[in-house]
């Protein structure tokens, strides 16, 4: 199985207002050599990363417009086991790594730590490589609905950025509406 279409075509054609949003980090992650990797579990932890990219946008989401996170732990399991990873495969993935705290009575527990591990670290990353106002411009655009100001639907991730750099005025007047949502931008993106 290639790992990183499997990743496309569940996780982030899941929702195809995001589709651009999703290529765009996964191809910066990938040119950092942070997903998809020849290590051991690296297929599970590009997985992880990919939910973590889910999560945090989600989030984004959740604080912008008061909606439901609906990234879970349990979304994980299944996507991992359907891509052929058993239980036991995931749970030797976080013992595996010393900063995921494993909970030996409840691989929930496990699995849900090493989701908000990975979120964390997926989080750094993309501050890593964008800046906090590059990050909400990239967020608002992808989660915002703009029919009363404009229609667009985007072509692919060229013209998604096009978009945000030629809206950047409008951008920046949404970053004043909304400043807790740019500090929890600029604090980490904790969720």
């Amino acid at each position: 199985m290639n790992i990183s279409d499997y990743i496309h075509e569940t996780i982030f054609e899941e929702k195809e207002k995001y589709i651009y949003l999703y290529e765009l980090f996964w191809a910066n992650f990938e040119e950092e050599g942070f997903v998809i990797t020849d290590e051991a579990g690296g297929e599970i932890d590009s997985v992880f990363k990919a939910f973590a990219i889910q999560n945090i946008i989600g989030e984004f989401v959740y604080r912008l417009y008061d909606e439901v996170n609906e990234t879970d732990y349990e979304d994980v399991i299944d996507s991992l086991e359907a891509a052929g990873f058993g239980m036991d495969k995931i749970l030797a993935y976080c013992e595996n790594n010393p900063e995921i705290e494993c909970d030996e009575e409840d691989s929930g527990a496990t699995v849900k730590n090493a989701l908000d591990y990975i979120t964390e670290i997926t989080a750094d990353k993309l501050l890593e490589l964008f800046s906090a106002d590059d990050l909400f411009d990239y967020l608002f655009s992808a989660t915002y609905d703009f029919e009363q100001d404009f229609t667009f639907a985007f072509e692919d991730v060229d013209e998604f950025t096009a978009f945000v750099d030629s809206n950047s005025d409008r951008l920046d007047e949404y970053k004043e509406e909304y400043p807790a949502v740019m500090q929890w931008i600029e604090q980490g993106m904790i969720v």
